[in-house]
């Protein structure tokens, strides 16, 4: 009997996280240009009712893309990362004027700062991101397969989670998108 509850809880764990994984999704387009590729994303279910709290609440939110070109080799943990750049979004709601302070950096730069009013604007600065030019550190190979991988982290914490105690993950959203690269 304790065998069954043991295999019945372990069940019903995997079966929660798969429909958490499946509630997210990172929507990758990436073009190729002249030896490099350029990368959009869009995130548009990290938006969640907690995330606004957060924010209404004075608090800056951070969304942390970390992009990456790799190449698939036999193994998936031996794919080479040819190019890699990290994209921060961060928003405040601004108490004293009004609308949200926003700002956006690459590889720890500070790329564009600005003051946005409407909610659906500054929602948008954090869960899209236009042309990220991934510069690979050797030429990329003409017809060979390539894909990017995106991990998407956002804090605060939007909502308590059992992440963090489980040996399988943490609050992360990632993606992937696979494409062959023509010349």
């Amino acid at each position: 009997m304790k065998r069954r509850r043991l295999l019945l809880g372990l069940a019903w764990v995997l079966v929660a996280s798969v429909v958490v994984w499946a509630g997210e999704d990172v929507r990758i387009t990436p073009i190729q240009s002249g030896g490099r590729v350029l990368v959009g994303l869009a995130v548009r279910d990290a938006w969640k009712i907690g995330t606004r709290e957060v924010l209404q609440s004075g608090i800056t939110l951070r969304f942390e893309y970390d992009i990456e070109l790799r190449r698939p080799a036999p193994f998936w943990f031996f794919d080479p990362v040819l190019a890699r750049a990290r994209v921060s979004s961060w928003a405040a709601a601004d108490k004293l004027m009004g609308g949200y302070k926003v700002t956006r950096m690459r590889d720890g730069r500070i790329v564009r700062s600005d003051r946005l009013e409407e909610e659906a604007d500054m929602r948008d600065w954090l869960t899209t991101v236009d042309q990220v030019s991934l510069d690979p550190v050797t030429p990329l190979e003409p017809n060979a397969e390539y894909y990017v991988h995106v991990r998407l982290t956002i804090s605060p914490r939007r909502s308590v989670s059992l992440w963090p105690i489980l040996p399988f993950g943490r609050e992360e959203i990632t993606g992937r998108q696979s494409f062959t690269y023509i010349k």
